[in-house]
């Protein structure tokens, strides 16, 4: 649907987060606030009532620390009510896997968590990636029976663009190796996971800056194509579509010259010219992506993180609360 102008009706934000599926993987290229938006919409399905995780993969866990808590691990978090934070690593998840799922301690620490077989695993393409969709689906399936773990949704903060695609890609390149015996056990299970709309789902989050732009253009059709359905919804966040109108330089500028000093105009200037280039990569990317997702293409608009104090949970409340309708 479209005003009479042309300009997309803005999409009510509380439709991102109605009806999710249990996953969601929060695509996006380093930088475009992948965490801050992961956070956000867990915040906001743990203030319907749900039970949430936001489940990342990184070198350091960040989200923890936004709420005044030591970087989380594998073990899930809590951070607030309804809300938990955990924290992938490799050796972790063997050992939840190895000792934890299959009680197969001994061997775990005989042979697993040895130093050959640790290498093994490290340096094997797609395993460490098994194992992350495979804690994923166990999070969702077997973690409440085995340590009354209970989540209504895991929101999967993914690595960086590319590795987070490729998450989505790798259920198809394994099942071609026809693995038998615990990995295959473990590979028909993720592909139950990814290949069921109910189970799992993914959306892209870009900025209006020419890179971002650029990436999510890629990531879209390869993410699409990977999953076999279209993603959720794709997200801008920090728009400027409520601050600005057009790119065109106004009048009012030049209004100015003769009331302020030349620095103080051109300051203005360079922030216009500014506002109305990133208005217009993000008009550029909504019409790409016009039709590409099941729900359209939301806006986190630019005054939702400059208008509050700063700190990165402020920013994650004040998204919620949009989210939610609060705002």
């Amino acid at each position: 649907m479209t005003l009479a102008h042309g300009s997309p009706v803005p999409l009510d934000p509380r439709e991102l987060v109605e009806s999710l599926p249990r996953v969601v993987f929060v695509l996006g290229k380093g930088g475009v606030g992948r965490s801050t938006v992961a956070t956000a919409l867990g915040t906001a399905l743990a203030r319907r009532g749900e039970q949430v995780l936001v489940f990342e993969w990184a070198l350091s866990e960040a989200i923890a620390p936004w709420f005044e808590l030591a970087p989380a691990g594998i073990d899930p978090c809590v951070v607030g009510h309804g809300l938990s934070v955990a924290n992938f690593g490799l050796d972790d998840a063997l050992r939840a896997y190895f000792v934890g799922h299959l009680g197969m301690g001994a061997f775990y620490r005989h042979i697993i968590h040895g130093r050959a077989v640790r290498r093994l695993v490290e340096a094997a393409p797609g395993i460490a990636e098994m194992m992350f969709l495979g804690h994923v689906c166990w999070l969702t399936t077997l973690a409440e029976k085995e340590l009354g773990l209970r989540f209504d949704h895991v929101i999967v903060d993914t690595p960086a663009a590319g590795h987070g695609v490729a998450l989505l890609e790798l259920p198809a390149t394994l099942a071609a190796m026809h693995a038998s015996g615990l990995l295959g056990s473990e590979m028909a299970r993720v592909e139950e996971m990814m290949g069921d709309p109910s189970w799992t789902g993914a959306l892209a989050v870009s900025l209006p800056e020419e890179l971002a732009v650029e990436e999510t253009l890629e990531l879209v059709p390869r993410a699409t194509k990977s999953l076999g359905r279209p993603l959720l919804a794709a997200v801008i966040n920090r728009s400027v579509a409520r601050l600005i109108k057009d790119t065109t330089r106004p009048l009012w500028i030049e209004a100015l010259r003769g009331h302020m000093s030349p620095a103080l105009v051109s300051g203005l200037e360079g922030v216009q010219a500014d506002l109305a280039g990133r208005l217009g990569f993000e008009r550029q990317l909504r019409q790409a992506l016009q039709g590409t997702s099941q729900r359209g293409v939301f806006s986190f608009d630019e005054q939702l993180a400059v208008g509050v104090q700063g700190s990165p949970r402020a920013i994650v409340d004040a998204l919620a609360s949009y989210l939610t309708g609060a705002a």
